[in-house]
């Protein structure tokens, strides 16, 4: 008698937030490996200290950026609470330049106060550490030299402290070693005597000297609405000349300031503590990104710029990358370029059209052969999907012949002739026959 065995074979479906996981590690991945034994300088500010649960997802995340391979340095702010033990004493304060004027009356009490929020943090690392199975320590010292900040503008700063020196050789041996490095607002002259600093200043000045790859600010959401997704020195310098002093341009002269040495400055939303991990692992990131090593500006296109433009895309035209664009054509549709430019000569330009369904057409992508490798068709692209948002834009498609995986690259997916707005669909080239790709703006 034979017998026979049959098996039910059940597949196993995987559910949508474990998909999500294996695709979102899949996009971290490259910047996880870019990131690897880089320095990074955070700025906490005390807001985030206030708050119990944002500090302790910041830590978390300090923990596991660590675990990744990034050597950290954090400088607190205490500001906040610096505040509220003065006026708990009665004691009154000024500041000027958006810097505390430090009596040394206050000394005491700012020690007291630091020790308290240093003591905060120590614990909540002491917390994600053990939550995280880590051997991480949270390390700070005497690493800084302060000196008097003096009198500016007639304006004596008192126990108010600037930095003079670090021992950059002690804390980079501490980070070699695995070690996060705190620095406080607390800093000590030569002579032992105590100087209060303000510590925005101190991340900038410790970035430069540390010579970090990144420095991360966290700033208010107020700052971050009235800043495009990416500035350059010269974007820097045009907005400080039309704007008025406030928090914004106080931020951006600093970051103008004090950013030599210093290549990448996020600015990042201090109501949202796990924007660190948003922003240096995903493709887009969540804040502002300055490039202080980028010497090229992006602006709307004007009419001196159309032969620029011509030169730049004729070799493409005629080798097939682009579509034949006539001079004409360009002097008419001058309004719909953007340019990238360096020395008053056009280094790359883009087009935005919009169309019905919400939907905008990125045309005429180009950069000159000789800066491609800078990031001038990213940032390109990051102006050209601001502009599309301006005018209300849920979606942005491109046709492309033999640039598709880069576009796939910055988001877009590929999608059929019928998801163009119709009045495109009537206009497409079947000789041609260009890929269409698009990206939802809706999450950008």
């Amino acid at each position: 008698m034979i017998t026979f065995y049959y098996f039910l074979y059940y597949p196993i479906v995987m559910q949508q937030s474990e998909l999500d996981f294996i695709k979102n590690l899949r996009q971290a991945s490259p910047y996880i490996s870019q990131h690897r034994e880089k320095k990074v300088v955070i700025y906490l500010p005390s807001s985030m200290v206030q708050n119990d649960s944002d500090l302790h997802s910041f830590v978390r995340d300090v923990v596991l950026i660590n675990n990744l391979g990034i050597k950290t340095v954090i400088v607190l702010g205490a500001s906040l609470q610096i505040n509220q033990a003065l006026t708990q004493q009665k004691l009154t304060w000024e500041t000027a330049q958006n810097i505390r004027i430090t009596p040394s009356s206050h000394i005491k009490t700012i020690q007291e106060v630091v020790g308290l929020v240093r003591s905060k943090l120590e614990a909540s690392f002491t917390q994600a550490c053990a939550e995280q199975h880590s051997s991480l320590s949270l390390i700070s010292g005497n690493w800084v030299s302060a000196k008097p900040k003096g009198i500016l503008n007639g304006i004596n700063f008192l126990q108010t402290g600037s930095l003079r020196k670090i021992n950059t050789k002690a804390i980079n041996s501490a980070l070699d070693n695995n070690q996060v490095c705190l620095l406080t607002p607390l800093a000590y002259a030569q002579s032992g005597e105590v100087f209060n600093l303000n510590t925005l200043e101190q991340a900038f000045a410790i970035s430069t000297m540390l010579k970090a790859n990144k420095l991360i600010i966290f700033t208010s959401k107020n700052i971050l609405k009235e800043l495009p997704k990416s500035l350059n020195l010269a974007d820097i310098n045009n907005l400080l000349i039309s704007s008025k002093p406030d928090q914004t341009s106080h931020l951006l002269t600093e970051c103008l300031k004090l950013s030599k040495n210093v290549q990448r400055i996020h600015l990042v939303d201090e109501s949202k503590p796990n924007s660190i991990l948003l922003e240096l692992f995903t493709r887009d990131g969540i804040g502002t990104l300055i490039y202080t090593d980028r010497y090229y500006q992006i602006r709307s296109a004007k009419q001196d710029d159309i032969a620029g433009i011509i030169r730049l895309i004729k070799p493409l035209e005629n080798t097939g990358v682009l579509a034949f664009r006539n001079n004409e054509f360009i002097e008419n549709d001058i309004n719909h370029f953007i340019v990238a430019e360096i020395d008053n000569q056009i280094i790359g330009c883009s087009a935005i059209y919009t169309y019905s369904n919400n939907m905008a057409e990125l045309s005429c992508l180009a950069v000159d052969p000789d800066n491609q490798g800078k990031e001038i068709g990213e940032s390109l692209l990051l102006k050209s999907i601001q502009r599309a948002k301006e005018q209300n834009m849920s979606s942005l498609f491109i046709l492309t012949t033999q640039t598709d995986h880069w576009f796939k690259e910055q988001g877009f997916y590929e999608a059929d002739i019928k998801q163009l707005p119709k009045e495109k669909q009537q206009k497409y080239n079947q000789q041609r026959r260009s890929k269409i790709m698009i990206k939802n703006l809706n999450n950008e």
